[in-house]
């Protein structure tokens, strides 16, 4: 890439500054890592996490519903008043969907589509667009067959690390404008995937996310036959002080090779997101789900039977054609179902998308009165899975941060502690009794020798480290 510092008669030469702004989910802020590694390889420095005074503003957006784009624009809007002189560079799912509606807000300087921003080049003639001399779009077609070129780890607490290895949809779902702006279904290949996460054991990681816009196809567009629980196995290979968690994957991907080893592969957290979107099949069919509230209820069992595991679920809620009948028959479904973490979604049609043409539209108040009901079960499924854990031995990494005990920790289930004790330095994995709540986080002690006696090749020393 093209050098970025510029001479300047009246001195040394000027290192132009860079800012990032990203909205939206774990994808976006792994692009945005990507897009920081090549600025700053150009020769640009960071100005601060989300400063705005730098001489670029680089925004990423997300435009999975509405407010995502309001979101977007409104950060735009801002940033430009409170840095008139800065360029800002707009790119992510919002700019690639919509790239004229934001090329018309004030101090764009450019906007990129999602094949464009990884395109070193085009990322930098973007970031030298000046707004006076016109706004620089280069946005390709939102479905085209893109390389696979993000690089760079994100970093999501003191002992773990993101690893995208998929991005890109083929599923169309009804409602999801996501295969319209990430393109085709593609996968970083097995062995550059094992180079990286062996890279960021080497950095002293001690948990790797393995994520994707859509994990559960994995090494599918590379013909691959169980491509994900192979990566898994083949990393849990690469040492014995690490482990692996899996983000969110749909219910009719997730391949029995891969439900038979949560709770059984040690190091392999014992923690799933299963997208559900609606406990009617009516509303399932409609959203083109590909899979029934059986088929889910018939995972759930298997995957919880070998003992306890976090289970985290997606609902939308006013969905069209979500009458009061489909309503109820999700929030019953969702109260006899294990799932431990719920995060509900008010519908929110996009353009283009085949739900967007449906009749009978859910009022808005209504979809919000319903979004209500089922984040209090959440809130009331999660305080019993917690409770749930007092009294047992579970494995946490260390997270950023402390309390008023000690620091803090994620266990394998995806329950945060708080521990009451300081582990040594560069500790991995600690096994730790969980003694109580602390509000949303459990108490964790640490382990005594005595009580991990006779547990096989299992041993703790007195901070609860398992060797």
């Amino acid at each position: 890439m093209t050098e970025a510092v510029a001479n300047t008669p009246e001195g040394p030469p000027k290192v132009p500054r860079v800012s990032f702004w990203t909205l939206g989910c774990r994808l976006n802020q792994y692009d945005t890592a990507a897009l920081r590694g090549r600025l700053l390889t150009a020769g640009f420095t960071e100005s601060g996490e989300g400063s705005a005074d730098a001489d670029l503003l680089v925004v990423n957006t997300c435009t999975v519903t509405r407010r995502a784009d309001q979101e977007a624009r409104q950060l735009i809007r801002r940033l430009h008043r409170s840095a008139p002189g800065s360029r800002i560079v707009v790119t992510g799912c919002y700019a690639q969907r919509a790239p004229e509606e934001i090329r018309s807000l004030p101090g764009v300087a450019a906007v990129l589509g999602a094949a464009e921003r990884d395109d070193p080049g085009t990322l930098l003639r973007a970031a030298g667009a000046a707004s006076a001399a016109g706004t620089l779009v280069e946005v390709g077609p939102g479905r085209a067959a893109r390389a696979f070129s993000t690089e760079a780890p994100l970093h999501v607490g003191r002992s773990r690390a993101l690893l995208k290895v998929q991005d890109g949809c083929d599923s169309f779902c009804a409602y999801c404008v996501v295969p319209y702006v990430r393109g085709r279904s593609r996968s970083l290949p097995i062995h550059e995937a094992l180079a990286r996460a062996r890279r960021l054991l080497d950095a002293g990681f001690f948990e790797i996310v393995l994520t994707g816009a859509d994990l559960g196809s994995y090494g599918r567009d590379q013909g691959e036959d169980r491509a994900l629980p192979r990566l898994v196995e083949a990393i849990l290979g690469l040492g014995n002080t690490h482990r692996v968690r899996l983000s969110s994957i749909e219910p009719h991907k997730v391949e029995p090779a891969l439900a038979a080893m949560i709770g059984t592969t040690p190091r392999l957290c014992r923690h799933l997101h299963l997208p559900l979107q609606s406990g009617s099949n009516r509303v399932l069919r409609a959203m083109r789900r590909g899979y029934t509230r059986e088929d889910y209820a018939a995972l759930l069992a298997r995957i919880v039977a070998r003992g306890p595991v976090g289970i985290g679920a997606d609902v939308i809620v006013g969905h069209p054609g979500e009458g009061e009948a489909e309503f109820e028959e999700t929030r019953r479904f969702l109260e006899e179902m294990p799932v431990t973490f719920l995060h509900v979604f008010r519908y929110s049609s996009r353009p283009g998308t085949a739900a967007s043409r449906l009749p009978d539209a859910v009022p808005e108040a209504r979809a919000r009165a319903r979004s209500e009901i089922l984040r209090a079960l959440g809130d009331s499924k999660t305080r019993a899975f917690r409770r749930s854990l007092v009294g047992t031995t579970i494995p946490v990494v260390l997270e950023r941060g402390r309390g008023r005990r000690g620091p803090f920790a994620m266990s394998d289930v995806y329950v945060p502690v708080e521990l009451d004790f300081d582990p040594e330095p560069g500790r991995g994995i600690l096994r730790v009794s969980i003694r109580g709540e602390d509000g949303a986080r459990l108490a964790g002690a640490p382990v005594s020798r005595s009580a991990v006696a006779g547990t096989g090749s299992e041993r703790a020393t007195s901070d609860g480290l398992t060797l």
